[in-house]
């Protein structure tokens, strides 16, 4: 008596891939499944309670403009970095070739990747500004224009976060990325300022982010944007291309 035979198992060609959405549930939830991602937050957190708790209990009445900054300024940090390591971390632990094996088609994974990192940023944005507007108006503090500060605020943590994602595809190693990240922006064009010797004074109105931002929310106008979309094509566009042909192109194993 012969055994039954096994058919045999093949690729079906018409069978549909991994959707995007699923992919992008994946990669949300890859930004807190971990305990790093939840100490981060933690501190952040922390961080938000502490500037709170200093305002409300302080003598002086705080603008609403001054608590955005604080709060949007500890956020950035800790968004950077929880940026950093979804795009990174896979690499560092080889689970990169199971992440590839189950969705081969690389550039979903990582626009599911940007589209994960700037939702998030953008949802902590949203917290801060709430949580700014009600510590104003706890303490009677002024408001200010408030539609110029709330967008100022939106653009320069969307352009931090894809500064960040840009530096973790560039380096693809979690330690170099986030050392790329705080500290390249602030140390390249101060050395470049010091190297021209007085040539070069204008270089910062267009390649400091710090100071191309600010000028954004002060001044705006045609001039600011064009500043702010050089500054982006260096500190992002760059990055981020370099960065996404090495995924392309890079062999995992």
């Amino acid at each position: 008596m012969s055994a039954p035979g096994i058919g045999r198992v093949g690729i079906d060609p018409t069978r549909a891939g991994v959707s995007f959405g699923r992919t992008l549930a994946v990669e949300i939830r890859k930004l807190f499944d971990t305990r790093a991602p939840l100490w981060l937050l933690g501190v952040m957190l922390l961080g938000w309670a502490a500037v709170s708790l200093v305002m409300v209990a302080g003598s002086a009445t705080p603008a609403f403009e001054t608590l955005v900054d604080v709060l949007a300024t500890i956020s950035r940090a800790f968004v950077g970095i929880l940026a950093i390591l979804l795009v990174t971390g896979e690499w560092g632990q080889r689970a990169v070739v199971t992440t590839f094996t189950l969705e081969p088609r690389r550039e979903r994974v990582v626009a599911a990747k940007l589209v994960a990192v700037v939702a998030f940023a953008m949802a902590v944005t949203v917290v801060v500004v709430v949580l700014a507007a009600l510590l104003t108006a706890v303490r009677g503090g002024d408001f200010g224009d408030t539609g110029r500060i709330v967008g100022a605020v939106f653009v320069a943590d969307a352009f931090d976060v894809l500064m960040a994602v840009g530096f973790g595809l560039l380096f693809l190693n979690t330690a170099g990325a986030i050392a790329a990240y705080f500290v390249l922006p602030e140390t390249v064009v101060p050395l470049l300022l010091l190297a021209g010797q007085g040539h070069l004074d204008g270089l910062g109105d267009w390649l400091y982010p710090r100071t191309v931002l600010s000028r954004l929310a002060d001044v705006g106008g045609a001039g600011s944007w064009a500043k702010l979309l050089v500054c982006a094509v260096v500190w992002i566009g760059i990055p981020m291309l370099i960065g996404i042909y090495r995924v392309m192109t890079r062999e995992v194993k």
